[in-house]
């Protein structure tokens, strides 16, 4: 489990190389506090807090947009000037352009923050401009439904990674589990992580070393754009044939 302190430290050194980020989570309470504390561990007071209204009723306009990007525009009165966006996914695509200059070459001292529970649903544009960010990852922000989630996560990684079921019992894992390309991606993440924990072990290092490089192939794929499920289906398949050569 991830920290706050070590994403705030990751930003004000530098390391993250990011300017806009891309905050993944369920909307709620749960969200909205850590995007408070982000915001106050970041030295950001209300001054330097600009949060996008939503006037539409469905989605952001562009008079929402237009007054957001002037204000960003200003100096900020501490270190930081943080602009944040609740639900981006309701941002259509010719707002979510016109941010695009801006995501990219934000003013100085500027951090941009997009929350979204659908973030696959942003322009792949937007998404290559911004680090993600996955709220479930990071300690004290994490509900009993995200404990939950975590833990058919795990037994359909051992699925993927053992075949233990059989294949349609994991394509109904997918079905039911895998609803974004966050989601896929976070289950590959989690996958990988058991099979570093074998690695360390000295369980079959090169076996575990295919494994791994089979499903960092296919989250490049699913982040270009090929069909999460299809892809993770494929690596499936791919797993259980090396199983059998190497059997």
């Amino acid at each position: 489990m991830r920290k706050l302190s070590e994403l705030v430290q990751n930003i004000t050194e530098g390391r993250s190389g990011a300017h806009a980020f891309i905050i993944e989570g369920k909307a709620g309470e749960t969200r909205d506090a850590f995007i408070a504390d982000l915001l106050k561990e970041l030295g950001c007071t209300e001054i330097d807090s600009v949060f996008m209204n939503m006037s539409g009723k469905t989605g952001y306009l562009r008079d929402d947009v237009v007054p957001f990007m002037e204000r960003l525009s200003m100096s900020p009165y501490g270190r930081y000037l943080a602009g944040v966006i609740n639900d981006a996914e309701l941002l259509g695509e010719i707002l979510q352009n016109k941010l695009l200059k801006t995501l990219e070459e934000p003013p100085a001292n500027v951090l941009i923050f997009l929350t979204s529970s659908r973030s696959d649903e942003l322009l792949s544009t937007v998404r290559s401009r911004c680090s993600l960010v996955r709220l479930a990852e990071f300690e004290g922000y994490r509900d009993e439904e995200d404990k939950k989630a975590d833990e058919e996560m795990m037994a359909g990684a051992l699925m993927l990674l053992t075949h233990s079921s059989a294949f349609y019992e994991f394509r109904e894992f997918l079905d039911k589990n895998i609803k974004s390309q966050s989601d896929a991606l976070r289950f590959i993440s989690m996958a990988e992580e058991r099979i570093r924990k074998s690695m360390t072990e000295g369980k079959g290092v090169k076996l575990c070393a295919d494994m791994i490089e089979a499903a960092e192939k296919t989250a490049m794929d699913i982040t270009k754009g090929m069909d999460k499920n299809r892809a993770l289906k494929r690596l499936y398949l791919e797993l259980g044939r090396g199983d059998s050569k190497r059997a």
